[in-house]
């Protein structure tokens, strides 16, 4: 038997590796929550986001499978934004047709009810890249050398927080955060989260199928698909904010109105103001440190540089 045949899929894998085979998976009471997070635009556009969405294995499971088959419907190999807005990639058949846009709009459709259906939470950050460069200072760079991991790390922070206010009553919750495979900046953002006491390690898979070099087949975590969506939606409507073209919530595209209705969620964005405040605060939290390694660690206070840049950062 095929493990697609026998209902096997990425998700269900994922889960194998976050609660042990010695356990009784099925008649346990747990929980089993897995965040899914992309980013929209990079380092050399004018804004970078990284936002996704939380759900549990089973919901996401059910979610993949009417994903995917939404998409076979049309023919469509996989969902990234940017190639729908113009009918390029996996969306490129689409591209002379005259019906494209009534096509494009009920597969918007489609697709955003699946996400109102299973997903829980919804988290993003959004960083304007000129800012970021002009304020960048060297304590910031201990912390986030890159907008990206500024970003990543804000949004897994506004994760925790949710699951300490909203879950804090489960005492078998197992937490995945997984974040899409070869965005620049994804290593670097590895090395900090595995480090950094508390916080939730991180990993890397990509939304698509993808052959390795042996020949075998890396599963996409389809989740990622929708935190793209919703990564490169809020990009758009924080630039197009930005730069005067809305005004108002009334005149943003239909699928950002629906993201900000259902799930809740964190939609952050670090300004100028932002910034330069962070930078206060590292360089305040250095001072503290030095002082307290020349008093010879005073109980009263932690001593541990990297700790402690890590919670005045936080």
């Amino acid at each position: 038997m095929s493990c697609a045949s026998a209902g096997y899929g990425p998700i269900r894998h994922l889960a194998t590796i976050l609660w042990p085979p010695w356990l009784d998976r099925a008649g346990a009471i747990f929980a089993m929550l897995t965040f899914a997070f992309d980013a929209g635009g990079d380092e050399a556009t004018d804004y970078l986001t990284v936002a996704g969405f939380a759900s549990s294995t089973d919901d996401w499971d059910e979610f993949s499978k009417k994903w995917k088959a939404r998409l076979d419907r049309d023919g469509i190999e996989f969902f990234r934004a940017t190639d729908l807005a113009s009918f390029q990639g996996p969306f490129a058949h689409w591209h002379d047709l005259p019906d494209r846009n009534e096509l494009r709009r009920a597969l918007h459709g489609d697709l955003m009810g699946l996400i109102h259906s299973n997903c829980y939470h919804k988290l993003s950050c959004t960083v304007i890249n000129k800012d970021f460069r002009e304020t960048n200072s060297n304590l910031r760079a201990e912390f986030a050398p890159r907008a990206y991991s500024l970003a990543a790390r804000t949004c897994e922070k506004y994760a925790r927080k949710w699951l300490l206010e909203e879950w804090k009553y489960c005492t078998e919750l197992t937490i995945g955060m997984v974040f899409e495979a070869g965005d620049k900046g994804s290593g670097i953002l590895r090395q900090q989260l595995a480090i950094d006491e508390g916080h939730i390690p991180p990993s890397f898979r990509p939304k698509k199928d993808t052959s390795r070099d042996d020949g075998t087949i890396e599963y996409g975590f389809v989740p990622l698909q929708a935190a793209d969506w919703l990564a490169w939606e809020i990009n758009r409507a924080v630039r197009d904010l930005d730069n005067g073209r809305i005004h108002e919530e009334s005149q943003l595209r239909w699928p950002m109105q629906e993201f900000l209705r259902h799930p809740t969620g964190y939609l952050g964005q670090y300004t100028l103001q932002n910034l330069k405040e962070m930078d206060t605060m590292l360089e305040v939290t250095e001072k503290l440190t030095s002082w307290v390694e020349g008093l010879g660690k005073d109980d009263t206070l932690d001593g541990n540089d990297a700790n402690a840049k890590s919670k005045a950062a936080q």
